[in-house]
């Protein structure tokens, strides 16, 4: 679920939170510190990431870019940050100078899986839209898909 807030400034939050059962954190900030991983789930439904473009570099002042392509135009839309904190596996945080917003993403053992935690500071307004919830749930729903080929009984079986 997506919680979104705005502040007097046109700048806001984004918290998004999902569980990843019988997922350990290593794994999932594993899959965020991977190029070829992260190119498979990070960008939403209509939106790829080619690997070539990914860099992530997993230690303080380390860089993170990517660069997104809408499938149906072809456009670009390039990331390009800093990480500002690193503590594998259980938290991960940049910042993108050129906009000023801050990503954290938290990893926490819960219950015999994992509950990530997106937080996003200082969000420009024109990404405050109702398009973000769907967005981020169908790239935490690719990251599931990663997830399950990878599991000898996918969550979904019983």
């Amino acid at each position: 679920m997506a919680d979104i807030s705005n502040s007097a400034d046109d700048r806001g939050e984004i918290r998004v939170t999902r569980f990843f059962a019988g997922v350990q954190p290593e794994r999932l900030f594993q899959a965020y510190t991977t190029p070829a991983e992260l190119a498979e789930f990070f960008a939403p439904e209509g939106l790829s990431i080619d690997v070539d473009s990914v860099v992530i570099e997993p230690h303080v002042g380390g860089r993170f870019e990517c660069t997104m392509v809408f499938d149906d135009t072809g456009e670009e839309a390039t990331s390009i940050g800093v990480l500002i904190e690193v503590e594998a596996p259980i938290r991960l945080v940049g910042t993108e100078p050129e906009s000023g917003m801050v990503s954290a993403q938290t990893f926490t053992s819960v219950d015999g899986g994992t509950e990530l935690v997106v937080h996003q500071t200082n969000v420009p307004s024109q990404y405050l839209t109702l398009e973000v919830e769907p967005a981020f749930q169908s790239s935490l729903d690719k990251l599931q898909a990663l997830l399950d080929r990878e599991s000898p009984n996918p969550r979904f079986e019983q």
